[in-house]
């Protein structure tokens, strides 16, 4: 399976969640699930679940472009132009409600990119780590965990999507790269206690992702950036018009 085809389920999935989010009302039947403090209509939650499969795509596809890239910085600065873009966007389909926008809201809650930034910039330090103090095995454990933490907790702090439980799956996805059972398991553990026990739905990702066989499929990367703010700003277009 291509990368092409992984961008694909993940753009899909994802549109999916944030329809869900937006158009998909909470006051029909309702189901107790997975011990959730609130009791959520079956078809608002089978649009979330599907939804879940998107995030480790994009963590998988994150890491395995770091290694890839020729230029890495080039890569955390694309990545940072559209967290920036991505911000306005996500903002108003999610945090603008009758009209008003929230800045409780706003102040809450930040845009998934700005993670997978942040995972970028984690991979990039913990590197630097590795080439200067891989022979001193004390110094390089103590400042890889610091480097973990800090920018573990610097999205918790900013409150991006996914937070700290984000940061902590990209770098199972880099610490256990090419090892599918570690990987598997390491997921599942960040999934269950880190972020939300729905998350665990987000395991058939899986699936997709063992069958990658390392090739690009068409050249549209940029496509796949421009999606997020795009897909963004037309379920808000729709919902404000609705």
């Amino acid at each position: 399976m291509s990368t092409f085809v992984l961008k694909l389920i993940a753009c899909v999935t994802m549109f999916i969640d944030h329809y869900t989010e937006l158009f998909i009302p909470r006051t029909l039947r309702m189901v107790h699930f997975l011990g959730l403090r609130e009791r959520f209509p079956v078809s608002y939650l089978t649009g979330r679940i599907i939804g879940r499969i998107a995030f480790p795509i994009y963590c998988f596809l994150l890491v395995e472009g770091f290694f890839r890239t020729q230029n890495r910085r080039k890569y955390m600065a694309r990545m940072a132009v559209f967290a920036l873009i991505s911000e306005l966007p996500f903002d108003l389909a999610f945090q603008v409600k009758g009209g008003q926008i929230q800045v409780e809201a706003l102040i809450r809650h930040q845009n998934v990119m700005i993670t997978l930034l942040l995972g970028l910039i984690l991979m990039y330090v913990y590197e630097w780590i590795k080439m200067k103090y891989f022979t001193q095995p004390y110094i390089f454990n103590t400042l890889g965990v610091i480097a973990i933490v800090g920018i573990g907790g610097a999205a918790a702090l900013l409150k991006t999507d996914y937070g700290m439980g984000g940061i902590l799956l990209i770098m199972v996805f880099y610490f256990f790269r090419g090892q599918k059972p570690l990987l598997f398991i390491g997921a599942a553990v960040v999934m269950a206690v880190f972020i939300n026990r729905i998350e665990l739905f987000g395991l058939v990702a899986f699936l997709p992702i063992f069958l990658y066989n390392g090739k690009r499929g068409p050249k549209v990367k940029y496509a796949f950036y421009a999606f997020y703010p795009v897909h963004l700003l037309l379920l808000w277009w729709a919902a404000y018009i609705l």
